[in-house]
């Protein structure tokens, strides 16, 4: 996993740095464009903003800077209240069905972090639900106009952690209901009966809802940081990093570590906290810190005897450029031979619903050419992964 870099003026905004010890670009500058450049891409411009609204600096960006800015927050806020208002509608209707929902990431986390739903950059809407209740999700999600998109007929429900429904308003509204907080292949690892009996009651955009318990939320950012690899915004760490100063006194450490131990995850967990500290020297006490990395270091012997499954943790926590790797991971779990090309001829040739959304085609016309690409990159992708895979076995990098 390779760190994103931004500009030190924005860096330091992040870490929280003393106006004066600020080194503020000056008024023509060409740093900010730079500034606003990286905020953009790390999902921290609304962040930027903020600032620049109540540092008392003096020090603005130029009048047309400033103003693209403000477009790009405002929005950034339409969006969000477009989220929200489908968020209320999803909660008050599974609760009218009695189906437990928890909102993860998104909205939620921009309440508990922010306390205003305007500043988190978000482009879909993810719960978390019991599997047993997909049924009834479903029909709910399809009342209030949402259209299930699978690559083939049972293909997410079958292999993956989360189904898909689009709604084609406002350029596209996607809401994810996932039933496992971890990810492809460890997706069954947690114990998702005791995870929802840590849940507490809590109520986000106005509606009473459960909430993850703190030490899951801390387990699910954390893989969810290792699922998008390279790709992670600064914005995510960053938001790691506040959840862990913001709730210091109340964060039950002990169960943190018994679900890392639970899962066999710990090296993904202790790559991702201790990049988080590295960045913002968070607040994580030494003996966690010190669990977890004892569990870097392989025994004797084990190293060329590796399992596929470790080899598979060491390769998603240590190497870069293997985002979505999860997928190919996944193809070494599956237990038979049917259920395996099932799965391949799934991942490689979806429906043409699927492909006309998630490749933001019009028409059918050029679908074939797509497949072709689609397969092409997905086969160096998997070759890459394996490469990956067949040298991972060592120590981990820390």
């Amino acid at each position: 996993m390779t760190l994103p870099t931004v500009h030190p003026f924005l860096m330091g905004i992040l870490r929280g740095t003393d106006l004066e010890a600020l080194v503020l670009p000056a008024l023509e500058d060409q740093a900010w464009e730079k500034i606003v450049r990286d905020a953009t891409q790390q999902e921290l411009l609304p962040i930027l903003y903020r600032w620049l609204k109540t540092s008392n600096s003096g020090r603005m960006p130029p009048a047309l800077i400033l103003d693209q800015i403000k477009e790009r927050v405002w929005r950034l806020t339409a969006w969000n209240l477009v989220l929200a208002q489908e968020l209320a509608s999803i909660l008050r209707a599974f609760e009218v069905r009695r189906v437990a929902c928890v909102p993860l990431r998104g909205l939620a986390l921009a309440e508990l972090l922010y306390g205003d739903i305007t500043v988190r950059p978000m482009g879909d809407i993810d719960l978390l639900v019991h599997k047993k209740d997909l049924p009834a999700v479903a029909e709910t999600l399809n009342g209030l106009g949402f259209q299930e998109l699978d690559r083939r007929l049972g293909f997410a429900q079958a292999f993956y952690y989360t189904l898909e429904f689009f709604k084609d308003r406002h350029n596209g509204v996607i809401v994810e209901p996932h039933w496992t907080i971890a990810y492809p292949p460890f997706g069954d690892r947690v114990n998702m009966d005791m995870v929802w009996k840590r849940c507490v009651r809590g109520q986000v955009v106005g509606i009473d809802t459960w909430l993850l318990d703190r030490a899951d939320l801390i387990v699910h950012l954390c893989l969810h940081l290792i699922h998008h690899s390279d790709k992670a915004p600064l914005l995510w760490f960053y938001e790691l990093d506040r959840f862990l100063r913001q709730e210091k006194a109340a964060l039950d450490w002990s169960q943190v570590l018994r679900v890392a131990r639970q899962t066999g995850l710990e090296l993904l967990l202790v790559q991702v906290l201790g990049k988080v500290m590295d960045l913002f020297d968070s607040p994580i006490p030494d003996h966690v810190v010190s669990e977890l990395r004892s569990q870097l270091t392989p025994h004797r012997g084990r190293v060329v005897g590796a399992s596929v499954e470790s080899r598979m943790v060491r390769l998603l926590a240590n190497y870069s450029g293997v985002h979505g790797g999860e997928q190919f991971a996944l193809l070494f779990t599956i237990k038979g031979l049917r259920p395996r090309f099932r799965y391949a001829f799934g991942l490689l040739f979806p429906s043409p619903q699927f492909m006309l959304l998630r490749y933001g085609l019009s028409t059918r016309k050029p679908l074939g050419l797509y497949y072709i690409a689609r397969v092409v990159h997905l086969s160096w992708k998997g070759l890459k992964w394996l490469a990956g895979l067949l040298v991972s076995g060592g120590t981990p990098r820390q």
